[in-house]
């Protein structure tokens, strides 16, 4: 989720037309990523988004090449969370994962509970 830079929808999927070229907050960043219509986004599987991460799967990265997005790489060459990690820099892989669910988690609760 780090390393995320857009959000694609399928360009004829009515359900999210009106939404396409806005922004979204990305959660554990402080970074806004836009809300892009592309073909290669299934409107039939899932909820019909799907976030886009460039430097970690290659369907994403051909997405990121169509729409000139950054490919933010948030892990090192030893398998360590990088300064683009933000607050789980330094950390492992799973315990950066672990550390950033406890916190989504945390943030849903204290949603749920305003």
């Amino acid at each position: 989720m780090l390393g995320d830079t857009a959000v694609a929808v399928n360009p004829e999927d009515e359900r999210y037309r009106h939404l396409i070229g806005s922004k979204v907050k990305l959660p554990l960043t402080d970074r806004e990523i836009p809300i892009l219509a592309d073909q290669m986004v299934d409107r039939e599987f899932g909820t019909g988004a799907v976030k886009i991460t460039p430097a970690h799967d290659p369907n994403d990265f051909e997405v990121g090449k169509r729409h000139s997005l950054p490919e933010i790489d948030v892990m090192t060459d030893d398998g360590r969370m990088n300064t683009n990690a933000g607050r789980v820099c330094g950390h492992g892989a799973l315990r950066g994962a672990k550390e950033n669910r406890r916190r989504l988690e945390d943030a849903r609760t204290a949603r749920e509970n305003r």
